[in-house]
């Protein structure tokens, strides 16, 4: 469960809103906002952003629970990031939705998988392919986990580990619709050698 202590960002609250506006805050630096919620009226902000690297630097990342502090002295509690724009050119985010959240309501999130141990099937020569980093859970805000550890030690040459295999923790319930692979174990193909080879080819002719 995650800790009562939740970080406060900065923010202004901006009377006009648009593409054009968005862009004159780009141009200062600024990231362009909007907070809404069940029972609350839509805030268009303009944050810099230091104050969205608050979010990012904390251990759940994107999944974390703040509050928003407003230049207009107001507070707005119980805040998560729905989503956000990235320009991967200049690898700066453009935009961010927030949304206000019940903390007694389960939220769908997606949460980082961690491998632990070292599965069979690499200490036979295979290789450990991370086919999905993420899996999609359902929890009240303060029981999201950092991460979901997943003990691979097992996992035996061409093995996978689905999402449905996983060890949930309290509080957690799987959120994805249709059962899928996060992890499996890839073999290295056998090498076929020359007379192998030449005996396949005959085998051919013959056929």
């Amino acid at each position: 469960m995650a800790s009562n202590t939740k970080p406060t960002l900065n923010a202004t609250v901006r009377a006009e809103s648009g593409k054009g506006v968005a862009r004159k805050l780009r141009a200062q630096g600024l990231i362009p906002a909007i907070c809404y919620g069940t029972n609350t009226e839509n805030i268009s902000l303009a944050m810099d952003p230091a104050e969205f690297d608050k979010i990012m630097d904390t251990k759940r990342q994107i999944n974390s629970v703040f509050h928003i502090a407003l230049d207009n002295g107001t507070t707005v509690e119980n805040v998560m990031l729905r989503d956000y724009q990235f320009d991967p050119i200049r690898r700066v985010v453009i935009h961010a939705d927030l949304v206000v959240v019940d903390m007694n309501t389960p939220v769908q999130v997606s949460v980082p998988i961690e491998p632990t141990g070292r599965a069979k099937g690499v200490r036979m020569g295979g290789r450990l392919r991370v086919i999905q980093p993420v899996v999609k859970i359902a929890a009240c805000p303060d029981d999201i986990p950092e991460e979901i550890v997943v003990d691979v030690t097992e996992l035996a040459p061409d093995g996978a580990i689905m999402a449905s295999e996983l060890t949930y923790p309290e509080g957690v319930e799987p959120a994805y619709k249709m059962d899928y692979a996060l992890l499996r174990i890839q073999m290295p193909r056998k090498k076929v050698t020359k007379e192998e080879d030449a005996k396949g080819k005959k085998a051919k002719k013959a056929g």
